[in-house]
């Protein structure tokens, strides 16, 4: 009687093995808050944005409405010159999530200057992707009122409409 070789009875259950160590190590992986934050470098001035500082700026901004980002969003206001680049994005990033009249241009305004304060590519596409969405605000406010204005003028024509047949009858 001869024993069957290990190889090839240990090869077959290697490979299920393999993959559910693998998938097993996919689903353990730190979420991006439980990360330690890179120190920033001792050559880069406090008012400059980098990736760490926005990453740590995304992770403790209030991500929901009400009075957290209300609170936050007024301490910035107060701060007036003050506010340096990353309360000025944060800021930004407020006013932007509130939406309330003003605010994107506020937003915008406060997002004009800050390419030039930005480190590192990631930071400058962030501040970019937030010039676009202040952007975008702006033109769907400037659309809203575009409609409201036509709205209004076709509720007139309609009256004046309605009001030349009453005559004519």
């Amino acid at each position: 009687m001869t024993l069957p070789r290990p190889r090839r009875t240990v090869r077959p259950l290697l490979l299920p093995l393999a993959l559910c160590l693998s998938l097993t190590a996919c689903a353990e992986l730190p979420r991006l808050a439980d990360l330690p934050a890179r120190p920033a470098a001792g050559g880069q001035s406090a008012d400059r944005l980098d990736e760490a500082a926005i990453s740590r700026l995304l992770r403790d901004t209030p991500q929901t409405a009400g009075p957290a980002l209300q609170s936050q969003a007024t301490r910035l206001l107060a701060l007036g010159k003050r506010r340096a680049a990353l309360d000025q994005l944060q800021l930004a990033m407020l006013l932007l999530a509130r939406g309330e009249p003003g605010d994107a241009e506020l937003a915008q305004n406060l997002l004009e200057g800050l390419p030039n304060r930005v480190a590192d590519l990631q930071a400058r596409n962030f501040v970019a992707l937030l010039q676009r969405d202040a952007a975008q605000q702006l033109a769907l406010q400037q659309a809203q009122k575009t409609a409201q204005s036509l709205q209004k003028q076709i509720d007139q024509i309609k009256s004046l409409e309605t009001q030349l047949q009453n005559r004519s009858r």
